[in-house]
């Protein structure tokens, strides 16, 4: 039973962290080129499409997450005595955690606030005579985008993190 939950963690890191490299260096460069409201209309429908599937990852990993430290025998009693917390093991889990929750925070912010208010105003622009998108949804939509790849970073850093919890630091 642990080997498949080790496997469907893998798998939502997989979904998850490939997801998000696949847009960035893949489906959103060539969109650069397409008109404003063709672009935002096809970055706003590859979005939503990827927060369904990425949060199912994300539920995935915490549920995977909690059941391997269970595995490995992290007990609720360490945890909350902070006796874990004072091993090597449980410093490298903390930080991890720590990019975990930045993570969760940052995609909760892109996906359920940001994201669709840009998505809002854009559309708002593009529908008056002529288009006219407002500062305020290309404003917005800068910072989704930074906030992606804020998110793309702290990932690979919870995966090297996470490599370190199995194999140890480097000496």
């Amino acid at each position: 039973m642990y080997q498949v939950v080790v496997f469907l963690h893998l798998l939502a890191t997989v979904v998850w962290i490939g997801g998000m490299v696949f847009l960035a260096l893949v489906a959103i460069p060539p969109l650069r080129r397409l008109p404003d409201a063709q672009r935002a209309a096809l970055v706003t429908a590859m979005g939503m499409r990827f927060r369904v599937v990425g949060w199912v990852a994300i539920v995935v990993l915490i549920a995977t997450g909690t059941l391997t430290l269970a595995y490995r025998g992290v007990s609720w009693e360490a945890v909350t005595t902070g006796r874990l917390w004072e091993t090597p093991f449980g410093r490298i889990l903390a930080w991890k955690l720590a990019f975990v929750g930045a993570m969760l925070v940052l995609s909760a912010l892109h996906d359920f606030v940001i994201g669709p208010a840009s998505t809002r105003l854009a559309q708002a622009g593009y529908d008056s005579t002529p288009p006219q998108p407002h500062r305020q949804a290309l404003a917005l939509r800068r910072l989704a985008a930074w906030i992606g790849r804020l998110n793309l970073l702290l990932a690979l850093g919870a995966l090297l993190l996470a490599v370190a919890l199995v194999r140890g630091l480097p000496h």
